[in-house]
């Protein structure tokens, strides 16, 4: 028997006749419906995606926060390109980073929580069985890590950056992001 929770409906289907093959597709299926897909490039909305403020004398605080699915990587690429978005827009020719900040937020719940779990059980009628439970202790609870990347830039109208040390040119950080 399969139970699957979605919405606050209970899903249930009889498994038996199906090989264990097609029921483990069944089953990666289903688990990956209850993840979360990594954090889009994309204004913050609900704390996610990128934010931007003119804090004047040509300087820009620009951060990205990701989701608990998107690595830090990803966080630091959008952030990237958000910097390069806001050269573009501003038509500056250059921009260096004047201070940058990438923190971690680690949640552990402690209370209970959804969570996907796959059971194979002795019972000869129904072998396999796929459930969404509520856990109430905190062991079975996963570390949630969400990345959140902060730069403070100032822009340029200059196409030449010198000797300034982490400094880019915009059309060649544009170049860049895009390859």
């Amino acid at each position: 028997m399969l139970i699957f929770q979605t919405g606050g409906k209970v899903i249930m289907a009889i498994l038996s006749s199906i090989p264990s093959a097609s029921f483990a597709l069944v089953a990666a299926v289903l688990i990956a419906g209850c993840t979360t897909a990594p954090t889009s490039y994309q204004p913050a909305s609900d704390l996610h995606g990128y934010t931007s403020e003119d804090v004047g004398d040509g300087l820009v605080r620009v951060s990205f926060r990701g989701n608990s699915s998107t690595s830090q990587d990803e966080v630091e690429a959008s952030l990237f390109r958000r910097m390069v978005d806001i050269a573009e827009e501003q038509d500056a020719g250059s921009f260096s980073i004047v201070g940058r900040e990438t923190a971690c937020t680690t949640t552990l719940r402690t209370s209970p929580n959804t969570t996907c779990i796959y059971h194979q059980s002795t019972d000869a009628m129904f072998p396999y069985y796929f459930g969404v439970y509520e856990l109430d202790s905190p062991w079975h609870s996963k570390p949630e890590r969400e990345y959140e990347a902060v730069a403070t830039i100032r822009l340029s109208p200059e196409t030449d950056c010198g000797d300034l040390t982490d400094c880019y040119v915009t059309s060649d950080a544009r170049a860049e992001i895009s390859s």
